[in-house]
């Protein structure tokens, strides 16, 4: 009997759960310190991040078609420069104002000023960027009062009247950045361990979004046409936030889901120039913004949208290159050895 009785209570000695104190360890001086010296630090630059982006408006490397003679050219270039800053714009001389519109509905420029004795025409693309368009017409306005000669504007790319300010396509930028991350949240969470179910939410989930969010912005006259398009461009938006934050979570718990959504909205949001122009944020802000999912996605669509005829392969493969690493995240912790789960005890 003292022998049944000694070996059932090691049994149980043996299974029961361990006490606070083996699982954890308390929190030290250490912990608060490091809490009270990192946080505010992040939390400071970030601060002079938005600050940083909201003080400076100011054109940096605008790609900007210039037909004019070659003497008149030249005056142009040095007084933007002398007015501006020499990094303001990068000026690309056209032969006429045709070849410069055209220039403007592939994107290889955002606007264009053709200059001869009888006055100034301002060509502008509204659809890339209405903010952008006000400073070029401002360009042009003051070359037109320098040199005493009337100033005319045509806008070549125009957004739809119903959202001529473009304030709802930028407006859609938050609900598409919520979509992305809840798919890659609940895939990353609620399907933990379950790898093909987390890859069929972040694979099909994105298009579903993608085409009710096309949906919405025909509706509301945000877009024209082009449907299809728009959708293809806002799915693999949401599809390169969804894999990563999918990734992340996967193989980090909830602490990579958090990341995820930082470096989604505090940092890619603000860095995407949606509301303004990518070439309207300070160096090197701009071109960074250009290759997190929000900027690269909100190119595409834009592009996709009202600029047929410009190329979209850059963005595609940004977009596709956060697939790819969300997926690899995914296969990482698909690989990581699981934990055996408790013995019951007898």
């Amino acid at each position: 009997m003292g022998t049944y009785t000694e070996n059932t209570a090691r049994t149980q000695r043996r299974t029961e759960p361990p006490g606070p104190s083996e699982t954890s360890r308390r929190p030290s001086w250490r912990d608060a310190i490091g809490m009270i010296v990192a946080i505010p630090l992040v939390v400071t630059a970030l601060a002079a991040m938005f600050v940083s982006l909201a003080v400076d408006p100011e054109p940096r490397e605008v790609p900007l078609g210039l037909v004019a003679p070659p003497p008149a050219a030249q005056n142009i270039e040095a007084a933007l420069s002398a007015r501006a800053g020499d990094d303001a714009f990068d000026l690309r001389a056209y032969p006429d104002a045709a070849a410069a519109r055209s220039a403007i509905e592939r994107r290889e420029v955002l606007g264009a000023l053709a200059v001869d004795p009888g006055g100034v025409t301002v060509l502008t693309a509204e659809a890339a960027s209405p903010v952008l368009a006000q400073v070029i017409a401002g360009v042009g306005a003051g070359i037109g009062s320098a040199q005493n000669i009337p100033v005319a504007t045509e806008s070549v790319v125009a957004p739809p009247e119903s959202d001529a300010r473009g304030t709802g396509f930028a407006a859609g930028l938050l609900p598409l950045l919520i979509a992305g991350m809840a798919l890659g949240a609940a895939a990353a969470l609620a399907l933990a361990g379950r790898i093909r179910m987390q890859a069929a939410v972040v694979l099909l989930g994105p298009i579903v979004a993608g085409l009710g969010f096309a949906g919405v912005w025909s509706w509301l006259g945000v877009v024209d046409e082009r449907f299809v398009p728009v959708a293809l461009a806002l799915s693999l938006m949401i599809g390169a936030i969804s894999w990563f934050i999918a990734g992340a979570g996967a193989l980090l718990g909830a602490p990579g889901v958090g990341i995820g959504a930082v470096l989604m909205v505090l940092i890619s949001n603000p860095l995407s120039g949606l509301a303004s122009s990518p070439y309207l944020l300070p160096s090197p802000w701009g071109a960074i913004g250009q290759w997190l999912p929000p900027g690269a996605g909100g190119t595409l669509t834009r592009t996709v949208a009202f600029f047929p005829d410009a190329p979209v392969a850059g963005a595609v493969w940004i977009l596709l290159g956060w697939v790819a690493v969300g997926a690899l995240l995914l296969g990482l912790a698909a690989l990581r050895p699981r934990r055996a789960p408790a013995t019951a005890p007898a």
